[in-house]
């Protein structure tokens, strides 16, 4: 069965990739949210700020 992401010229297989794009890329953005505000429950603010600092910069470097 062809995957329904496989014709890029098809506008409307293109529409789809890109809303299950912006939709995935939300999804993950609010999950992320949700973490931190885990972590503020049981952190101290600049706690979290600060391993959120360390984890930024081993996504630059490592990224």
């Amino acid at each position: 069965m062809p995957d329904r992401h496989d014709d890029r010229n098809n506008p409307l297989s293109r529409l789809a990739a890109q809303e299950e794009a912006h939709y995935l890329r939300r999804s993950s953005t609010r999950f992320l949210e949700c973490a931190i505000h885990l972590c503020v429950t049981h952190m101290t603010l600049s706690e979290v700020a600060e391993l959120l600092e360390q984890e930024a910069k081993q996504l630059r470097q490592h990224g």
